[in-house]
């Protein structure tokens, strides 16, 4: 029962995010190339992981050491630097946070575990998440989301992208009705970060995020590369050895 309650949650969030592109095209604000043999990014989104997400949402089924030990960050830094409460390095990453007053402060959702629910929408859909963030003062926390509308979520990285307004226009559907559709944003209070700064800030996160839903992609296409070499060496030998075996019958 456990099992088929996570997945019926998995399914319907999957879907809810998923509908949250029919005010605009999907893949218009890019498209994200994860890039796992990036080092250097995944550790600066590890970065931005523990300072901008880990007060919220946990990632349960990943641990500060095995982090570290992946992407080759000392134990000292980690523990002076990237854990800030006061757990030990081969603890898991949680949060204190209680369920109960996850559901009272963000309008009845409990944040999902980021270690499990990223490889379950795809990273595309967080890249597109993180940059579409635009005022609206409807909202309980003043902003909403272009692709999953209504989020109950913060614009957490609004002092690094800037509060910007988006900008739509009405089209008739086959039906008649009337809905709107997205045009462009317009920044209306600039952050510290200019777009091109902002955009690998996102990039680096979600290329953190796709590492932590699968740490062992890491390990596995190293194995994989391997594997196909060793086939295709004893492929070759016993092609040969057949050869061999079958030259003086007729």
């Amino acid at each position: 029962m456990k099992v088929l309650a996570v997945v019926l949650v998995l399914l319907s969030t999957s879907a809810a995010w998923a509908a949250g592109t029919s005010m605009y095209e999907k893949g218009s604000f890019g498209k994200i190339g994860i890039d796992l043999s990036n080092r250097t990014s995944l550790q600066r989104g590890a970065k931005y992981f523990v300072n901008y997400c880990l007060s919220c949402h946990p990632a349960k089924h990943s641990r500060y050491k095995r982090v570290a030990d992946d992407l080759g960050i000392s134990e000292d830094l980690m523990k002076n630097n990237m854990i800030f409460t006061e757990q030990k390095f081969g603890d898991l990453m949680t949060v204190a946070m209680k369920r109960e007053d996850a559901m009272d402060w963000f309008l009845g959702i409990d944040p999902p575990d980021l270690s499990t629910h990223v490889r379950a929408i795809g990273p595309q859909a967080v890249y597109e998440f993180l940059k579409t963030f635009y005022i609206d003062e409807t909202r309980p926390f003043g902003v909403n989301n272009l692709h999953l509308p209504n989020t109950a979520m913060p614009h957490v990285l609004f002092n690094l992208q800037g509060s910007q307004k988006a900008v739509f226009h009405g089209e008739a559907d086959e039906n008649g009705r009337e809905h709107p559709v997205f045009d462009r944003f317009e920044m209306e209070h600039p952050g510290v970060l200019s777009e091109e700064e902002y955009e690998q800030v996102v990039v680096d996160t979600v290329n953190f995020l796709a590492y932590l839903s699968e740490p062992a992609q890491l390990v596995r296409k190293k194995i994989g590369i391997g594997v196909l070499f060793f086939l295709a060496v004893l492929g070759t030998l016993s092609y040969f050895l057949k050869k061999n075996y079958w030259m003086d019958i007729h």
